[in-house]
């Protein structure tokens, strides 16, 4: 029996997910499902997979780690693709001035939001930002994530991005979840860069993306692209460095006013573009 070689069986049904589309509507009803299923798996990839009495008749359970799946379902592991999954701090009393109506630009105007998080992340050590984020990727395995996009951001500065990005990495290395990593150096305008905000891209530019390109550290590079924190100029000058530097692009786009975050978006070829709500 080969590692990575699993037959799992005797599901009270297999939830296949088929097709090569996004569903929609009625679509998304069809969910391929396999009743008494079961999923061979060679090496980490699915080899076949249908009913059980059928599999069983073509493939030999001695040659596979068997798990038997009677009164359970099987389904594909969930991926999500934009979390903050590693951060000092929290910030839950802002959930309650969220609630009572007052915006997030106001929370942020308060010294909340990122800037908040950003002061807890800057003090904490590797070991507490790695300890809280192992926590929380068990929690995601334990509700079904298999996959998730984790993004820098709450540093604002080299040392702190750096670390942030540094964790993930680690806890990729070490946790059965996939980590994709994202350099969001670009998440808000730090307290020392105050009224400077081309000073403080610039700084980015040639400060701290090229560390993350150097030592490997992410696949993709963000920014928040909306008014009051980076305009539609300073967003497409750092997004086309990054690309020049081989990173992969997103956008935090268009949330609070249709800035136009979209449209950069499509431009520049990004792979996505988050929130959208004025798009």
């Amino acid at each position: 029996m080969k590692k990575g070689n699993i037959l799992i069986k005797n599901a009270s049904e297999v939830v296949t997910c088929s097709g090569f589309k996004a569903k929609a509507g009625k679509e998304m009803s069809d969910l391929k499902i396999i009743p008494d299923g079961a999923v061979v798996i060679e090496e980490g990839i699915i080899k076949a997979l249908g009913e059980s009495d059928r599999i069983l008749e073509t493939f030999e359970e001695e040659d596979y780690q068997v798990i038997d799946a009677s009164g359970k379902s099987v389904l594909p592991g969930f991926v999500d693709s934009h979390t903050h999954f590693v951060f000092g701090g929290y910030r839950a009393e802002e959930f309650c001035w969220r609630l009572s109506g007052i915006s997030y630009m106001d929370i942020m105007q308060r010294g909340g939001g990122i800037i908040n998080t950003v002061k807890a992340t800057r003090a904490a050590s590797k070991k507490e930002l790695y300890d809280s984020g192992m926590k929380r990727l068990d929690s995601m395995l334990a509700l079904g994530v298999t996959t998730v996009e984790g993004k820098s951001g709450y540093g604002l500065d080299c040392e702190t991005e750096i670390k942030q990005l540094e964790v993930m990495n680690e806890l990729d290395r070490a946790h059965p979840i996939d980590v994709v990593k994202t350099f969001l150096g670009a998440h808000a305008i730090p307290k020392e860069y105050e009224g400077e905000e081309d000073k403080f891209v610039d700084y980015i530019i040639t400060e701290v993306l090229p560390v993350v390109v150097e030592k490997k550290l992410a696949e993709f590079c963000d920014v928040f692209c909306e008014k009051n924190v980076f305009s539609i100029e300073q967003s497409k000058k750092l997004l086309l460095k990054a690309k020049e530097m081989g990173l992969g692009l997103k956008l935090h786009a268009d949330e609070i006013v249709q800035l136009g975050g979209a449209e950069l978006a499509a431009e520049l070829g990004a792979v996505s573009a988050d929130h959208l709500l004025q798009a």
